[in-house]
């Protein structure tokens, strides 16, 4: 069976992992660079422990209009509004306890393999960088963290690992460096990895095991026989970019097909007169070589909405949402309010010897989860989409669960929470 896999980010290089394992013959078309978009500058957690649907219970008309403030963690911008509308309308309607609830348990029922999987990764061969040390969830007052508590222990130990209680003495010994008077919770079950590692261990895997990867070539269409998808069109190098592996135009005759292109799969899906609700959520994250301040493990403030990620040479600081449509443009002011959050809570994260600033799509649906599985007009092509915060996380059960129901027509994992057919 060959299945051609559109999009290298984390989601896609996930995907043709597995179905290579699978016994499949893989070809995976990225438009851009392998491992670049979303999947690039994000902190790298993998977080069965924030695992969680964006749309929450309590968000209401008041709040919303907070959201339209620039210094806002989660921040809409006015002008993107008339087109959003929809999608924010069809958001705030998962914004209850219920739905909350039936996300927590989809997404830890997804999560429940992170960890081996992960594990097999490395022992498949894929060389990425990882650290097995936690994460704090650091908090400056009780409600919140009792709130994260008691949802840790719903999940259950075997899921996010050993929590411990962290007063403010304990904190300040468990991370020096940190400000403020927090306290927290010590989640030892996460780990974290270098994103931009991971997509590039993925990628040289693959490679070595005959997957042929074109990167800068981007589908531009498709065609169609019926209810099937004969083949994906192509089209030339990026702007800027040198084509690799295939001149442009060629067509790429599959098997099977599988779309996984972050924020931009709503474009792709109309080209298959399919629809699926996806929106750019934008991430914001300053990463310093040789940072003066040092952490053991990545640090979330929840009072900043801000995380802190250390990795070999360099830490990593992440925040923010934006919501202004399909773009790549770097707000300053956005910038700066990780600046500001981290002069306060962290000094010395911004000092080092380079700073790279940088912006990212995170593709969201309107009730927070992913859509993993067929797409319900068509029977040979399939999506991976919608990951919000949580690509890095959720990539390997994934791709894993894709790979089965695509070889096998089912998968080890109920995919019916995520199935793209709920918004037909």
């Amino acid at each position: 069976m060959r299945v051609a896999v559109v999009g290298g980010g984390v989601i896609g290089l996930c995907v043709a992992h597995y179905l290579e394992l699978g016994g499949a013959e893989v070809i995976l078309v990225e438009r851009d660079r392998i491992g670049g978009g979303c999947s690039e500058g994000n902190g790298g957690w993998v977080c069965p422990s924030i695992s969680r649907p964006l749309p929450a219970p309590g968000l209401t008309l008041t709040s919303l209009r907070w959201l339209l403030r620039s210094d806002s963690p989660l921040y809409i911008k006015p002008a993107a509004i008339p087109r959003l509308t929809g999608w924010l309308w069809a958001f705030r309607g998962y914004c209850n306890a219920e739905s909350y609830a039936a996300g927590v348990a989809a997404l830890a029922a997804l999560n429940a393999t992170t960890d081996p999987l992960y594990r097999g990764l490395a022992e498949d061969g894929v060389a990425f960088e990882q650290a097995e040390a936690g994460t704090i969830l650091a908090y400056d007052g009780e409600r919140e963290l009792e709130q994260a508590a008691g949802l840790l222990a719903k999940l259950g130990e075997e899921r996010v690992g050993r929590v411990d209680r962290l007063g403010r003495r304990a904190l300040r010994e468990a991370e020096p460096s940190l400000r403020g008077d927090l306290f927290g919770l010590h989640v030892r079950g996460d780990t974290h990895v270098r994103p931009e590692s991971l997509c590039a261990g993925l990628a040289a895997s693959l490679e070595a095991r005959g997957v042929r990867i074109l990167a800068d070539v981007g589908v531009v269409g498709f065609a169609r026989e019926g209810r099937r998808v004969r083949v994906a069109l192509t089209a030339g190098p990026a702007a800027g970019g040198a084509a690799t592996g295939r001149p442009p135009g060629e067509p790429i005759e599959a098997d099977l097909f599988v779309v996984a292109t972050g924020a931009e799969t709503g474009t792709l899906l109309g080209m298959l007169e399919s629809r699926l609700p996806v929106e750019a959520g934008k991430g914001y994250s300053i990463t310093v070589r040789d940072a003066r301040a040092r952490l053991r493990q990545p640090v979330h403030v929840a009072p900043a909405r801000i995380g802190f990620t250390p990795f070999r040479g360099a830490l990593r600081t992440i925040g923010t949402m934006e919501f202004s449509g399909i773009n790549q443009h770097l707000d300053r002011r956005r910038i700066a309010l990780l600046e500001r959050a981290a002069r306060r809570y962290l000094p010395g994260a911004l000092d080092g010897t380079a700073r790279v600033d940088w912006v990212g799509m995170r593709p969201v649906l309107p009730d927070g989860l992913p859509a993993i599985g067929r797409l319900p007009a068509l029977d040979n092509a399939y999506v991976a989409t919608g990951h919000q915060m949580l690509g890095v996380t959720l990539a390997p059960s994934t791709g894993r669960a894709l790979a089965q129901l695509v070889l096998e027509g089912r998968s080890d994992i109920d995919l019916t929470p995520f199935d793209p057919a709920r918004f037909a």
